[in-house]
């Protein structure tokens, strides 16, 4: 027999919080939040096991972060860490959750906020563990993607991308939907570094679809393999409505997904995980790093003189950003491993409910790993979650993209063989589950 229980948190900070995801302005502190940002617990018990999947409208939850509230999740719920999914939606309008932006060390800018959050996650789980309900769960996918103007890839318009929308259902015996978990591969980067404003990005929207005819269902949203997935090439501006019309798209697939699926009240529960020592890849020397910075510098002013599309004035400024983080790096020397190690070891983490999984994965990792999970994973339910326990220290890029250059792989702390080690181990651990 299956019983959940789910709860929603609010985790809006009440304080003027420097938003993260863009490292200009240095300024950019709040001013007012469009919606709140939440944090959705599911909690699962099939009488064997206890599962509790956790989201979060962060840009990330730090690896420590992750650890500290697993631990306090099992002194109060007595829940074993070991079954706790922890993931960050991505937000690029939500506060620092580590350092000062784009500085590569291990103190947190705000450490009582995040102990405010983890004390909400804890109080959270123990409501929903407390109010379980007798149960049944289904998964299944659809898709929404460039055909409706809806995500795709950001390094080339037609490059790999991943239309799948993924979705989760909970229902309790009375055949009411409970709860709501979808997956998606998209940046939220709707709104850009000019907003003051508080937002969990698109999701919020998700959120809000499925809550304007049901206020009390909680809805929690995963992303995907969104390292080289977002909008650039498809919204028509950087704005809430252009947020809305994508996250109300995406959100009407996912509920008509969830009214064909069949949905069970007997399954199996287990979670597992491996940990994964990511390659590290070389800093560059000083000058070596100087010269990538004014050849990446000289390409964007060309593209803006002679004035060029904006999603190709786009891709080139993010190239000069990627190189002036690592000439930041470059220039700080030895100091700046601290922090890259502070992520390590990677968490490769499987949740299964029935015959349907979940992956998930710390870092901003390609599309292309994704798909190359889904194609080769024994079992046909199979999404990935990134930015989930922990977060490693940006993108996992192709050794394709290592090439071609660009703000991910020069910003990238991983050698090119990183991307392919995390699949492999949770191959691993999908064939031996």
């Amino acid at each position: 027999m299956l019983y959940a229980g789910v709860s929603e948190k609010n985790i809006t900070p009440d304080f003027p919080a420097l938003l993260s995801g863009y490292p200009l302005p240095k300024d950019r502190y709040h001013e007012e939040a469009h919606d709140d940002l939440k944090a959705h617990i599911f909690y699962l018990n099939n009488e064997e096991t206890d599962l509790v999947i956790i989201t979060l409208d962060l840009i990330s939850y730090s690896k420590r972060r992750v650890k500290m509230v697993r631990e306090q999740i099992q002194k109060v719920c007595q829940i074993e860490p070991g079954n706790i999914l922890i993931s960050a939606t991505h937000t690029h309008s939500g506060p620092v959750t580590g350092s000062v932006p784009f500085l590569s060390d291990n103190r947190e800018m705000y450490p009582h906020y995040l102990d405010k959050v983890n004390n909400l996650i804890v109080e959270g789980v123990k409501e929903a563990k407390d109010s379980a309900f007798p149960a049944k769960i289904a998964m299944g996918k659809g898709i929404c993607g460039k055909e409706q103007g809806v995500g795709g890839n950001r390094r080339h318009k037609d490059g790999p991308a991943d239309p799948e929308v993924w979705v989760t259902g909970i229902k309790d015996s009375d055949d009411n939907l409970r709860g709501v978990l979808v997956n998606y591969a998209l940046h939220p980067t709707f709104l850009h570094a000019e907003s003051r404003v508080i937002t969990a990005d698109y999701p919020a929207f998700i959120y809000e679809y499925f809550q304007s005819k049901n206020p009390d269902l909680v809805v929690g949203f995963h992303t995907g393999a969104a390292g080289n997935q977002s909008s650039r090439h498809f919204r028509t501006g950087q704005t809430f409505e252009e947020a809305k019309r994508v996250g109300y798209a995406i959100a009407a697939e996912a509920e008509r997904v969830l009214s064909q699926l069949t949905y069970e009240d007997d399954v199996k529960l287990f979670a597992t995980h491996a940990e994964l020592y990511p390659e590290i890849k070389r800093i560059p020397s000083v000058e070596e790093a100087r010269a990538q910075q004014i050849e990446a510098e000289t390409r964007y002013k060309n593209s803006v003189k002679n004035k060029e599309p904006y999603p190709v004035q786009r891709t080139l400024e993010c190239a000069l950003i990627g190189a002036n983080r690592m000439l930041s790096r470059a220039e700080a020397g030895d100091k700046v491993m601290e922090g890259i190690m502070a992520n390590s070891p990677f968490e490769i983490f499987v949740m299964g409910i029935g015959e349907n999984r979940i992956v998930a994965c710390p870092c901003e990792i390609f599309v292309e790993f994704a798909l190359r999970l889904k194609k080769e994973s024994p079992y046909k339910n199979t999404y990935l979650a990134s930015t989930s326990n922990g977060y490693g220290s940006g993108y996992v890029c192709t050794p394709e993209s290592y090439d071609e250059g660009g703000y991910e792989p020069t910003v990238s702390m991983y050698e090119r063989t990183v991307g392919d080690a995390i699949i492999d181990k949770a191959l691993e651990l999908l064939r031996e589950n």
